[in-house]
């Protein structure tokens, strides 16, 4: 697993354009804190427009400076009373939908104190609204631990609210949603319910929570508060079976009635009450006694296949489809891992279900389809009918997410470990999975789930523990996993996120990891450095909780030292002191409300200032680790550079024989044309002499004739007179010489034509011989440009060898 440091430099030029709202504002709360100005405001409610207005909510993401910064400016200036409140309310509800940003507003931000200062009888009811719309969000899963000092004063109003008679529609509305921020708040959290307690007649608000459950109106909210309640006044064990079957039928009819209404709210709700349901050890034999899951289940699948076909190009209704399918795949989850054989027969609409939602919900999709396959883990093969129907859709979900992997590549591998866990579907992992891939993701995850907060290091150890789970399976059955399994034990963050998991709260996590570390097949030397980090953790806790004993030692002490014995003491006087008392402890008490406000703040400033410590903790770790990276790169490089100058150098020493064994094969042939080209040249000078003479001779021959022939002419002349019968057969006979001159005189022409054509010949072999040494030439330069390439190479050899010396 490498990082590209160019990729993430270049990553790193994108974000800044991302983030620069989010500085712009934080430079303009500054300058509200310094000058309070209304320029400033303006400034602030402008840049909080422009951020609530964003469609990447990926900028809400914990885990980087800026966004530390700019909810750290958010919070400081929605506590003053002058600035721009509901542009950060906006805000707000834009960030709650992002996962990890929820979860860090509630947990590290603390921005319930701030909105439930907000709630008022004088605001309109939209702004009520909006700031219980948000406050549903970021109260999700709030832990409270001690008596805040907002709670009275916000358990006033939602119970006021939710005890209001419901004449009009935004009556209902603000009821409903302060029932589920009660809820959110009161689950869990025994401070808050106290508070509740304190501001309420318990019996009556009993009452008229069961007349809204029976009427319709929030039935799971009532189910987890009277839950609540109930576990408060008389305990969690006091819950009867009748009482979890009854909250279970609620559940399951608010399940029913939220896909068919497309409440998203409601269905979160819904998961959550079931998920706690299943999760607590007191309840959950009586919810795996409950006969009406099939049937339920078996209403809520045909609804179900609306939600994943939603084709509007409204944001807001594909918005409000997406969170409910989202929330009803994960209520399914839950339902499938209670292991009930009656509900198997389900099993094959929920995969056919998970393939459909995939293109909208792929991490929720994957994980019900685990959660499915896992169900067969013991009986060690799947069902054929669902192995045909696995079979058509499975490619499509082998593929590594390709979108954001960092945010389903959990889901994913935890798909892959779930094949590997059945042999009918081992092979189709090795044929259809690559361990580089494999990798990849899981690389992604981690570099994603390094910018999430706590939601993201628990993300990370699950991935991890999945990882190693499915690489120790598939490690027996071919050589390349086996190396892959090496390489991700050998990677430090791997075995830091191990030896985590180890020490952590999560006691099923921990066993998973004992087995990983036991299996036989995981390496000794790993097994012995994952151990090495663990008990040196376990010396640093020890040592912290030594040191916590001691402290509680020398508190109770303090205590016991402080103490005393009052006796021999009237009545009266003892009730005049109990009235100074109560007095005083009612003005401490006001006081320790100011201070505990005060200290909250504090506390939450300082949690704002641990959170930029931690981001930018965690952006210096990436930077290091890329460095790291890009070293061992740069190193490999080095070495893959030396190893090609030595074959380079390799190649050109064979270049160099190669070309002086054909340059003296081309001077063998030059030298072997050369003495051709001169025999050819002797024999055509020897056969032009020939020819020359024997015409010469042949001249010679013609004029000695022609002389003779002159001569009997002039003695025929003479006798003219004479013989004039003799004159005709003498010019016969002279027509005779004149065409044997004629003939002589054409064997001459063709004589001079075939001497012309041997001079023609000649030239073209003095050309021939021409173009031979210029190609001659041509490879002598060849062979100078590859000694002035080798004496180059020679340079640059002596000046690395210079260089690595120095």
């Amino acid at each position: 697993m490498e990082v590209d440091g160019a990729e993430n430099w270049n990553n790193n030029l994108s974000d800044g354009g991302k983030f620069a709202n989010l500085k712009a504002f934080v430079t303009a709360a500054r300058e509200f804190e310094a000058t309070h100005s209304e320029s400033a405001v303006n400034l602030m409610t402008r840049y909080l427009g422009l951020v609530a207005s964003s469609c990447d909510l990926t900028i809400f993401s914990p885990g980087r400076s800026e966004v530390c910064a700019f909810f750290s400016s958010l919070w400081r200036v929605m506590c003053d009373g002058r600035g721009p409140h509901w542009a950060g309310v906006a805000v707000l509800a834009r960030a709650a939908i992002e996962p990890s940003a929820r979860h860090a507003l509630t947990h590290t931000y603390k921005f319930m104190p701030i909105l439930s200062r907000l709630l008022s009888d004088t605001i309109s009811n939209d702004k009520k609204i909006k700031v219980l719309s948000v406050m549903q969000e970021i109260s999700y899963g709030i832990k409270i631990s001690w008596q805040e000092s907002y709670l009275s004063g916000l358990m006033k109003r939602l119970t006021d609210w939710i005890t209001q008679p419901m004449l009009e529609p935004q009556h209902r509305t603000i009821g409903h949603k302060s029932l589920t921020v009660l809820v959110n708040v009161c689950y869990g959290n025994l401070p808050a319910i106290y508070a509740l307690m304190r501001t309420v007649d318990t019996k009556d608000f009993v009452v008229h929570l069961i007349n809204l459950k029976d009427g319709g109106y929030g039935g799971v909210e009532t189910c987890r508060l009277l839950l609540c309640l109930t576990g408060a006044s008389r305990g969690v064990a006091s819950t009867r079976q009748q009482d979890v079957h009854g909250y279970l039928c609620c559940t399951l009819r608010t399940f029913n009635k939220a896909i068919a209404e497309k409440d998203a709210t409601q269905l979160l709700h819904a998961y959550t009450f079931i998920n706690d349901l299943c999760t607590d050890n007191n309840l959950k034999g009586y919810v795996l006694t409950y006969p009406h899951f099939t049937a339920a289940l078996k209403d809520a699948l045909k609804d179900l296949d609306s939600l994943c076909k939603v084709t509007s190009d409204d944001a807001e209704e594909s918005e409000q489809a997406y969170g409910c399918l989202q929330n009803a795949l994960k209520f399914l989850t839950v339902l499938v891992n209670l292991d009930l054989y009656t509900l198997r027969c389900h099993h094959i609409q929920l995969v056919c279900l998970c393939m459909k939602a995939s293109q909208m919900c792929l991490p929720e999709s994957l994980e019900l389809f685990a959660a499915i396959v896992l169900q067969y883990r013991d009986e060690g093969r799947l069902p054929q009918d669902l192995i045909s129907v696995i079979s058509d859709g499975l490619p499509s979900l082998l593929v590594p997410p390709a979108l954001e992997p960092g945010k389903a590549g959990l889901q994913w591998l935890q798909v892959v470990g779930a094949l590997c866990e059945t042999s009918e579907t081992q092979e189709r992992v090795l044929n259809e999975v690559t361990p580089d891939t494999f990798e990849d993701t899981l690389h992604n995850v981690l570099h994603y789930t390094s910018q999430t907060g706590a939601l993201g290091s628990e993300a990370a150890q699950a991935a991890v523990v999945v990882s190693c789970r499915s690489a120790l399976a598939l490690a027996p059955l071919a050589p390349r996993w086996a190396a892959a399994l090496d390489r991700l034990l050998a990677h430090h963050q791997i075995r830091k996120l191990l030896c985590a998991g180890l020490t952590g709260g999560n006691g099923s996590r921990r066993r998973q990891i004992l087995q990983l570390v036991k299996h036989h097949y995981f390496p000794s030397d790993q097994m012995n450095q994952v151990f090495g980090d663990f008990s040196l953790f376990l010396k640093e806790v020890s040592e912290v909780g030594i040191m916590t004993g001691r402290i509680k030692i020398v508190g109770q002490l303090a205590d016991t030292l402080r103490s005393g014995k009052i006796s021999d003491i009237a009545t009266s006087s003892v009730m005049e002191l109990y009235g100074y008392k109560m007095t005083c402890l009612e003005q401490r008490l006001h006081s320790q409300s100011v201070a505990l406000q005060g200290a909250s703040e504090h506390m939450a400033s300082l949690q704002h200032s641990l959170a930029m410590l931690q981001a930018t903790n965690t952006s210096q770790q990436n930077v290091l680790y890329t460095t790291q990276m890009q070293n061992e790169k740069h190193k490999k490089r080095i070495d893959e550079l030396h190893k090609q100058l030595e074959d380079a150098e390799t190649t050109l020493r064979a270049f160099r024989a190669k070309l002086a064994a054909e340059r003296l094969d081309k001077e063998n042939q030059k030298d072997n044309l050369q003495k051709e080209f001169r025999v050819q040249l002797t024999n055509l000078e020897n056969e032009m002499k020939s020819r020359e003479k024997a015409a010469e001779e042949r001249v010679r021959q013609s004029e000695v004739e022609n002389k003779a022939l002159q001569k009997k002419l002039e003695q025929q002349t003479n006798k003219n007179s004479e013989l004039a019968g003799v004159l005709i057969k003498f010019e016969e006979r002279v027509k005779q010489r004149d065409k044997r001159l004629e003939d002589a005189a054409a064997a001459e022409s063709a004589l001079k034509r075939d001497l012309e054509h041997r001079d023609t010949m000649i030239k073209q072999l003095e050309k021939t011989v021409a173009e031979r040494e210029n190609r001659l030439y041509q490879v002598t330069s060849q062979l100078e440009e590859m000694k002035r390439v080798q004496e180059m190479v020679a340079k640059l050899m002596s000046k690395s060898t210079s260089t690595t010396n120095s």
